[in-house]
């Protein structure tokens, strides 16, 4: 495993993937190389602060009044420019922080109502799965 990052806060998340993101990501990005690019930019998760704007040199956001958060990743594909990556904190053990990834979606495409229920019901079944 490699070590963390230094400079940074000590404290390291836990990074858990929802199988859906994984399906998620193959529609987005049918090219293998642009989905390996995602999951390195995805581990700077790890060091994730709330007060931060940045995850390292990511910018992400709350998703009001969801809960959730979104990280913005921008990848050099020729099809999405920018992936919209959906994520929240839910600890089971709470001295182990964990960052569950729900999925991702289009930058250009809008949060709306049917976006809201899937993610949502997406964090409803990993909580209650994870606990």
């Amino acid at each position: 495993m490699s070590k963390p990052i230094t400079g940074f806060e000590d404290l390291e998340w836990r990074l858990r993937i929802c199988r859906p993101a994984f399906q998620d990501f193959q529609r987005l990005l049918p090219r293998y190389r642009v989905r390996s690019e995602l999951n390195r930019q995805l581990h700077k998760l790890r060091w994730w602060d709330p007060n931060e704007p940045l995850v390292i040199d990511l910018q992400w956001n709350r998703v009001e009044p969801t809960g959730l958060a979104e990280l913005l990743v921008q990848l050099d594909d020729g099809v999405v420019d920018t992936v919209r990556v959906l994520f929240f904190e839910h600890s089971p053990n709470p001295p182990v922080p964990t960052l569950w990834i729900l999925g991702g979606m289009r930058s250009d495409e809008t949060f709306g109502s049917l976006q809201y229920a899937i993610y949502s019901g997406r964090s409803t079944i990993v909580q209650a799965r994870a606990d």
